[in-house]
């Protein structure tokens, strides 16, 4: 009885100082972070990569250093690590951030959907799911876009590899002779002609001027959660 009271004070103190080392770990990368010295707040952060605490902030540094795909990796690490909601829910609202900045929009709505369901009311997730959730449905309608003009190209190429008819080679000529002929036009009064130019510029101008203020972009930077 004795050496296993010895040997749970000596686990106790052990976690004590393990957790010691990771809050002076994770004081020392905030502090850097502050200073805009990511670099050493990852090499701080790494220190304390047993703590929750520490891989979530490890996260944020490799996200402020454009390394997105390490950053991703960590959320991932920081979410099954987490032991409350709101801790989970902000792993999975970064890790949603950093697969938007990768353009991996299906992923990021799943992120965001598995912070929505640990904090249901948070706005700036449900802004940014909206968000993740357009830029997939416009990444769906390119692919689907870009795969009917491939058909188009094949079928086209299929039909000039078809053989032609030579029997049908007067009459395309003599087609082809009627076209190069000169039509006859109607005299347009020049002082006309210029008022209708001028017209359809000034509409073409009035109609490009309105898709430019219907198009004018918002703000779409993902909210970033600090721990």
């Amino acid at each position: 009885m004795v050496r296993l009271i010895a040997l749970s004070i000596l686990f106790s103190g052990a976690c004590s100082l393990h957790a010691q080392e990771a809050d002076r770990a994770i004081r020392k990368g905030n502090t850097a972070l502050e200073k805009g010295d990511a670099a050493a707040a990852t090499r701080a952060y790494e220190q304390a990569a047993k703590d929750e605490r520490g891989v979530f902030n490890l996260g944020n540094a490799w996200y402020g250093q454009d390394s997105l795909a390490r950053a991703q990796q960590a959320y991932e690490s920081a979410a099954a690590m987490a032991k409350g909601d709101q801790a989970q829910a902000r792993a999975y609202h970064n890790l949603g951030n950093a697969q938007l900045r990768q353009r991996k929009f299906q992923e990021a709505v799943n992120a965001y959907k598995e912070a929505l369901k640990r904090s249901p009311t948070d706005a700036d997730t449900r802004y940014n799911l909206a968000f993740a959730q357009k830029m997939l449905e416009q990444q769906q309608k390119q692919k689907k876009d870009e795969g009917k003009d491939q058909n188009k190209d094949q079928d086209k190429k299929k039909q000039d590899e078809q053989p032609k008819d030579p029997q049908n080679k007067e009459g395309q000529d003599k087609d082809k002779e009627a076209q190069e002929q000169p039509q006859p036009k109607d005299r347009i009064d020049p002082q006309d002609a210029k008022r209708m130019l001028d017209a359809a510029q000034q509409q073409e101008k009035n109609v490009q001027d309105e898709v430019r203020r219907k198009l004018q972009p918002k703000p779409i930077a993902p909210t970033d959660k600090d721990w």
